[in-house]
């Protein structure tokens, strides 16, 4: 089993993984925002190991916030649309995930 540390490395610097996933839960109103989400929850194949923070962003105002803040701390983002056709090492993600919710109304 994978053991999960709250801390991350990026670039050479650490992170701690709670001060982001706090960060954006407090400004992430309507999205909502996880910190070691199994990936194989989020893919077609159902396999890949934990994203650091996982965020799923259901405002576009969400997506900037969280690109500007990624941008700003210098953390690693990746973006996913549904998973299909996606394959995840069992190591995870490093830094913020990104899963586009949004919708237009």
């Amino acid at each position: 089993m994978i053991k999960y540390k709250h801390k991350i490395k990026i670039r050479g610097v650490n992170l701690n993984k709670e001060n982001i996933y706090n960060d954006l839960t407090k400004e992430l109103k309507n999205s909502k925002v996880y910190m070691d989400e199994p990936m194989s929850k989020h893919t077609s194949f159902k396999i890949g190991g934990p994203a650091d923070i996982f965020v799923v962003a259901k405002e576009v105002k969400d997506i900037k916030y969280v690109l500007e803040y990624a941008n700003e701390e210098q953390i690693s983002i990746t973006v996913i649309g549904n998973g299909s056709n996606l394959l995840i090492k069992d190591k995870g993600i490093r830094g913020i995930t990104l899963r586009n919710r949004f919708t237009r109304n």
